[in-house]
């Protein structure tokens, strides 16, 4: 059986509530100013790695890109991390073309010629 709360005791609940969300928002809130600029370093540290390789990459000739499998127009997606190797390629095939001459595409035993 429910008894009925006093507006005193509804209150004192609802203060309660409120500092428990204030401070959970507070917590957050540090948490945040604490994390972001760990987390803005360690992007800006990325990018200023990944911008120095470029460079190195781009400084070579292609010879010596070649030499290292690589071209220059793969240069941004090794950068990236995203450059696949050249065993993991899918080149597309070229569609092959229909015969002019049709007996060609008779079988070998046919094509004897005296």
């Amino acid at each position: 059986m429910q008894t009925m709360m006093s507006i005193q005791e509804v209150e004192a609940k609802a203060r309660q509530m409120r500092a428990e969300m204030f401070g959970r928002t507070l917590a957050a809130t540090v948490g945040f100013l604490i994390a972001a600029p760990r987390k803005i370093a360690r992007v800006f540290g990325s990018w200023n790695e990944q911008r120095r390789a470029y460079e190195e990459l781009m400084s070579l000739d292609d010879r010596q890109l070649r030499d290292m499998g690589l071209a220059r127009s793969e240069i941004p997606a090794v950068v990236a991390g995203t450059f696949a190797p050249e065993s993991y390629r899918v080149e597309p095939k070229a569609p092959a073309v229909a015969s002019a001459n049709t007996n060609d595409r008779k079988s070998a035993s046919l094509r004897r010629v005296a």
